[in-house]
């Protein structure tokens, strides 16, 4: 006989309720030169982003992180054998072995937490749990005091939005009549995207679960924000934003540099150790043998940290320390040659598995402010009188959108800290874009915003699907010597008829050979020692 009444007071839980985060975002202050925009997308695998809802407890074309219970003769049920629900309040049926008197229902997998009640035939439990998979466990008592076996069933208890990532946008002002685009991923384990809305202004438009890439052509000035919606095929919803602007004025700028003749580097290299880097790990260590070699002559340290942003001692930025060297973080040139090349290839080869989310450039930004900051093993990395190169080889993207997580806002950071007087580089062994090869083998997703910061500075992009490092170590060592060689400004220069860039060395007209690479000035000889001075016009 089922009695729903008596169930109410077998097992009390707290029922929470997921909080969205939910982005804001504001209009256009102009509209669009043609008032539209161009969606491409590349849906994920399996999910798709059309048709509505699904029924609760079906996975609506999404990937469950568990195995369909097999059909019940005995334990108990859960949602009628769902396994996917949106809510925390699961109805149970329970199938007895023998006549029961007594039953005992527990939140978790080893019938140890729940209380001996009257037996009833269903009743409703409130889980305490969202968004993981969530195992009750039921156990049977006779009179005579025989016991059943503990029966466990599992359902995923799923109240978060899908998650949205924007991997591409501008950084920086954009000129006025030049296209915009931007690249974001929607996707939702384990219910499924059921739709996205692209929202720019007045103008509202589909887009999809995976990949998708808004162009913006002819962009007039003013300020701009894209807003991406997006719900489950359960009805979660979640909502994120990326703002820009376009500008058509210039600024005119200066960069007052000292040169000194040392040739002192500080070289960070940012190491992905979450799991899906296994296979790079696995021979990180001669992947990189080569790196030594190349810099070979100059004043450099360097030290190592992780993708991590939250591991107690080997995330956030901290410095790992270096392998069989206990309570030491950095190598210096001063070392025996031999020596820091072992020491280098078995720190940079990672045995722990770190956080899935990588963030390296986070990682970057953190280990600075943590050598500012004079903060346990980061103490002295960074030195006042050198320059700065990072390296980050890493299978997957930036994995969040905060303002440490940003190329632009790093290479200001870097600015502002040393008084525009250090010339910096960040490159990338990474997946990169468009590399199809890569992203369908041991590449987990593309690395835009890597790509995009290796641009700005001058860095080399290299491939983390390759064999062997040896190449694209030697670019990266040869670009860091480059940055010995180089002025950072401030912001991208723009050139053109009536615009250049002026390069005084102690108040005389310098006219050695240079090139732009990104943001640094780059000159094919190293500078004479002296006070430089550039003129440069850059967008507001």
């Amino acid at each position: 006989m089922k009695n729903l009444g008596l169930m109410g007071i077998l097992v009390t839980m707290i029922a929470l309720t997921g909080c969205l985060d939910n982005g804001g975002g504001s209009e256009v202050k102009q509209d669009l030169n043609n008032g539209d925009f161009s969606v491409i997308t590349d849906p994920e695998d399996g999910g798709g982003s059309s048709g509505g809802n699904t029924d609760e407890g079906s996975t609506g074309g999404g990937t469950t992180p568990t195995t369909p219970p097999p059909a019940v003769t005995e334990g108990l049920d859960i949602n009628k054998g769902a396994t996917l629900t949106g809510s925390t309040k699961l109805t149970l049926d329970f199938y007895s072995p023998f006549v029961a008197a007594y039953v005992k229902v527990s939140e978790g997998d080893t019938c140890t937490t729940g209380t001996w009640v009257d037996y009833v035939d269903t009743g409703i439990l409130n889980s305490s749990k969202t968004n993981q998979n969530v195992p009750v466990s039921a156990q049977f008592r006779d009179h005579d005091g025989r016991t059943s076996a503990c029966y466990t069933r599992s359902i995923y208890i799923d109240q978060a939005g899908p998650e949205i990532i924007f991997a591409k946008y501008p950084s920086a002002p954009v000129e006025e009549g030049l296209d915009v685009e931007i690249v974001f991923t929607v996707n939702d384990v384990p219910a499924g995207v059921a739709s996205v809305t692209c929202s720019f202004g007045t103008t509202s438009k589909a887009c999809a679960a995976g990949t998708n890439k808004i162009t913006f052509p002819k962009m007039a000035g003013g300020d701009y924000t894209l807003k991406v919606s997006a719900k489950d095929k359960l009805g979660n919803a979640s909502e994120k934003s990326v703002s820009f602007k376009v500008s058509s004025l210039y600024k005119q700028m200066v960069n007052n540099v000292r040169v000194n003749e040392y040739q002192k580097v500080d070289i960070l290299f940012v190491i992905d150790n979450s799991g899906s880097m296994e296979y790079e790990q696995k021979s990180m260590a001669s992947r990189v043998r080569n790196f030594l070699d190349v810099v070979k002559g100059l004043d450099w340290q360097i030290a190592v940290t992780t993708t991590d942003p939250v591991h107690k001692t080997l995330g956030d930025g901290r410095l790992v320390q270096l392998a069989n060297k206990p309570g030491q973080y950095i190598l210096t040139s001063s070392m025996n040659e031999a020596d820091a090349r072992t020491t280098l290839s078995n720190t940079l080869q990672r045995s722990e598995t770190g956080s899935g989310t990588e963030q390296g450039i986070y990682a970057a930004y953190r280990a600075i402010e943590r050598s500012l900051s004079a903060s346990g093993g980061n103490a002295n990395f960074i030195r006042n009188d050198s320059q700065l190169a990072v390296v980050v080889i890493s299978d997957e993207d930036e994995s969040a959108n905060g303002a440490k997580n940003d190329p632009a806002n790093f290479v200001k950071f870097v600015q502002d800290s040393f008084g525009a007087q250090k010339a910096m580089s960040f490159h990338s062994i990474i997946a990169r874009p468009g590399d199809q090869a890569c992203l369908k083998g041991e590449g987990y997703s593309a690395g835009f915003r890597y790509e995009q910061i290796s641009k700005l500075t001058g860095g080399v992009i290299g491939d983390v699907c390759a064999t062997d490092y040896a190449a694209q170590v030697q670019g990266i060592a040869e670009g860091v010597r480059k940055t010995l060689k180089s002025i950072t400004l401030s912001c991208t220069p723009v050139v053109d008829a009536m615009r250049s860039i002026l390069v005084l060395k102690d108040g005389q007209v310098y006219d050695g050979t240079r090139q732009m690479e990104g943001l640094n000035l780059v000159f094919d000889q190293m500078l004479p020692e002296g006070n430089y001075e550039v003129y440069y016009s850059c967008l507001k």
